[in-house]
């Protein structure tokens, strides 16, 4: 294991100090990046306005104008835990939002990680619009599907893309979808202070808009509005599996989803995966949501099907959440068992390249026809950490 200190600025820790903090929380503070006690103000007014993200007032405008229209909307997802928890914020909130609307109109597809590779696809649209949608909208994926973009539009789609990856670039010319509505922190000229978000956390900043566009529409008031902040401990899931920075603004969204699961309130599907995971919720950290939640939701797209895991969050019969749960686990299990013999046969694999003096080259580069797809991305995170070399598998 390699040590890599961090500094504190000391500039910092005096302003942390002056405020109250411990002297050893305020080194530990600004040694993470904190330089001022407001960011650790984790209160639901201190986050950033959905009105500064670029495109989230076109989006809410599209979404309502289909909900008003009775259009049907399909959410395509991502296969990670990230992209599970994006659709399920976005199945949940557009199904809260669109109720004193009497709208219900919602699908989702989720690609195959094999068979369908990353992203919207051609494909992929051409099958979002055989289901009788009229809108799509791409979570935690999209931002680089220019041809799948301009397939769904040829194809008489609405479209939606919001994603927290950066665009493409090529001839260093960046290269966006055209003739759609984009939300993402990251692509040009987008004024948002955080960059760290994942996919939940702006498909959130969608619903947060249009729930503002809709009240402004006079679907309901201040008073009567959806609580769209029950989705906070699904937001706060996916934002520390995708193991995106804690910024101050992604630490907020954790620090109020992991309250209201110590609260007991989260979907029925998260409660029993604590406890298939033998972990307590009302004493939830951001551990159990980084090793206990999020590889049983990961392994459902590495090995099966994200639909699994994506059901899992969405279902309010406890019995059925316990049944996916239950099944979760298991492919779980089996996942590890898998990369554990994956492990050793591409760590055996390695040690043929070892020189003479037994040291291992400057970077591995492995193949094997057997490694499962799913799963060598860990076996190669693994042997990295080990070799301490760029490793590809």
């Amino acid at each position: 294991m390699k040590l890599i200190p961090r500094d504190a600025p000391p500039r910092a820790v005096w302003a942390l100090e002056q405020a109250g903090i411990h002297p050893l929380l305020a080194r530990l503070y600004a040694a993470r990046g904190v330089q001022h006690p407001d960011e650790l103000d984790d209160a639901l007014t201190r986050l950033l306005p959905p009105a500064q993200m670029k495109g989230t007032t076109d989006a809410a405008r599209l979404l309502a104008d289909a909900m008003a229209a009775g259009l049907r909307i399909c959410i395509v997802a991502d296969y990670d835990c990230d992209g599970a928890t994006a659709c399920a914020v976005g199945l949940r909130g557009l199904r809260m939002l669109g109720q004193p609307l009497g709208f219900d109109r919602i699908d989702y597809l989720v690609p195959d990680r094999v068979a369908d590779g990353y992203g919207l696809t051609p494909s992929i649209a051409d099958r979002v619009k055989a289901r009788g949608a009229d809108v799509l909208v791409t979570v935690d994926n999209g931002i680089a599907s220019v041809d799948g973009v301009a397939h769904a539009r040829a194809l008489g789609l609405q479209v939606l893309v919001t994603d927290h990856h950066l665009p493409a670039v090529i001839n260093g010319q960046v290269q966006l979808p055209q003739d759609c509505v984009i939300v993402n922190p990251n692509q040009p000229g987008c004024p948002f202070e955080s960059k760290a978000m994942a996919g939940v956390g702006v498909m959130f900043y969608v619903l947060l808009a249009l729930r503002a566009e809709l009240r402004a529409r006079g679907a309901f008031d201040a008073s009567t509005q959806p609580r769209i902040d029950a989705l906070l401990p699904l937001v706060a899931l996916g934002t520390v599996a995708d193991v995106v920075r804690l910024d101050a603004h992604n630490r907020r969204l954790v620090a109020q989803g992991l309250r209201r699961i110590r609260a007991g309130a989260m979907p029925p599907g998260m409660a029993v995966l604590f406890q298939v995971a033998a972990r307590r919720p009302e004493a939830a950290t951001s551990f159990d949501l980084g090793f206990a939640l999020g590889p049983r939701l990961n392994a459902a797209g590495r090995l099966s099907d994200m639909t699994l895991g994506i059901e899992c969050l969405c279902t309010d019969d406890a019995s059925r959440a316990q049944e996916l749960a239950q099944a979760l686990d298991s492919i779980n299990r089996e996942r590890k068992t898998l990369e554990g013999d994956m492990r050793e046969q591409a760590l055996q694999l390695a040690e043929q390249l070892w020189d003479e003096a037994d040291t291992p080259p400057s970077a591995l580069c492995l193949f094997d026809p057997d490694f499962h797809e799913g799963v060598v991305g860990i076996v190669a995170a693994r042997l990295k950490d080990k070799l301490h070399r760029p490793t590809f598998v």
